[in-house]
């Protein structure tokens, strides 16, 4: 990691362009985490129904509060075009990191073990098979959806108490087959590396936008839903990116020399792997982000997948559907996020540049 850092630290002083987004971009963010306590005169859903369409900068404008302008609802532009800043960041870094989390996971174990090099008792891998749906609609997908329901906090307890009543009677089954039965004590070969590609093949054949359109109309308006729902469409790029480096590091003679004296897969992944896989893998998470941002503003816009009161940029953008001489409604959003993906694929653009010339030496 200490030379990732120092890469950053080079470009800040030698490209002007590399700092100038990350200045940028930093200041967005801090305005994303300080904006409620910022004295604004409207909250971003105050409909403000005797200044309809208001135009920017002009007298009744600033003389009513609102100097970017009002939608046809009334709306502050001012104030949905900086809670917009903040929806964007607070949906789009926990999805990026999830799906980084994931796909980087799946990834290195595809790329380590291949077909057969990890090897797990009968017993075990029955387990895991039946536990891990158990544990995502029970412990995730059910809770979700009675928050959003409004059905109270009983349900989701009971939701819970029936994933731990599940996951012990797994347990006791499980035990009880490694004891009694030493057929289920059996070690087998599993596929990892057939298993991830088969998956990332079959996510990444349907176009994402599409895929996440169909997922979208089985599921209530929700924002901890659309996260859920982004991170599975969007881990299977990372995870071909971490498969395809940790095959090239498992070439390399340093990793072959400590997997010859006896370290464990976790110690090599962990220590000798991922620090290699940390630049390729942050590059990506980078210019992820930008394509993140322009998608969540697409589904803000089509208003698919997301509450009606979440304040966006894509949901002001699409407040001209009404009023098309309303300019100032796509100007100002639309230029945030022009400059908020711009600046995104500039960092990204120059961490490549310095990656990819330190591994050609």
């Amino acid at each position: 990691m200490r030379h990732i850092w120092q890469s950053i630290k080079s470009l800040w002083r030698s490209k002007w362009g590399f700092k100038t987004a990350l200045l940028y971009l930093a200041l967005l963010l801090l305005l994303a985490l300080v904006l409620p306590l910022l004295p604004l005169p409207y909250a971003p859903n105050y409909l403000d129904l005797r200044h309809p369409f208001l135009s920017p900068f002009t007298a009744a404008a600033m003389a009513s509060g609102h100097p970017l302008g009002t939608d046809g609802l009334g709306r502050d532009l001012l104030a949905n075009v900086l809670y917009g800043a903040r929806t964007a960041f607070l949906i789009s870094l926990p999805v990026m990191l999830g799906a980084t989390l994931i796909g980087v996971a799946l990834g290195t174990m595809a790329g380590y073990f291949g077909n057969g090099g990890l090897k797990q008792p009968l017993h075990r891998v029955m387990c895991w098979a039946l536990g891990v749906p158990a544990l995502l609609y029970y412990g995730l997908y059910l809770p979700l959806n009675f928050s959003k329901w409004d059905l109270g906090y009983r349900h989701a307890m009971l939701s819970m108490v029936l994933l731990l009543g599940l996951l012990i009677l797994l347990w006791l089954v499980s035990t009880g087959l490694k004891r009694w039965f030493p057929y289920w004590r059996k070690a087998v070969a599993l596929p990892v590396d057939k298993a991830v590609m088969r998956l990332t093949e079959t996510l990444t054949s349907i176009p994402r936008f599409v895929l996440i359109l169909v997922l979208a109309s089985f599921i209530p308006p929700s924002l901890p839903l659309l996260v859920l729902l982004l991170v599975f469409t969007l881990w299977p790029a990372t995870a071909r990116l971490a498969r395809a480096e940790m095959l090239r590091i498992r070439q390399l003679p340093y990793f072959e020399a400590a997997q010859s004296i006896g370290n464990r897969p976790a110690r090599l992944i962990w220590r000798h792997a991922l620090p290699n896989l940390a630049g390729p893998v942050l590059i990506a998470f980078t210019f992820g982000l930008g394509g993140l941002l322009a998608l969540e503003s697409s589904l803000s816009f089509l208003n698919i997948g997301v509450p009606a009161t979440l304040v966006s940029w894509g949901r002001t953008i699409s407040s001209i559907r009404s009023n098309t001489a309303a300019w100032w409604l796509v100007v100002f959003p639309g230029g945030m996020l022009s400059l908020t993906v711009l600046a995104l694929y500039t960092c990204s653009y120059y961490l490549s540049q310095v990656f990819s010339s330190k591994s050609s030496l």
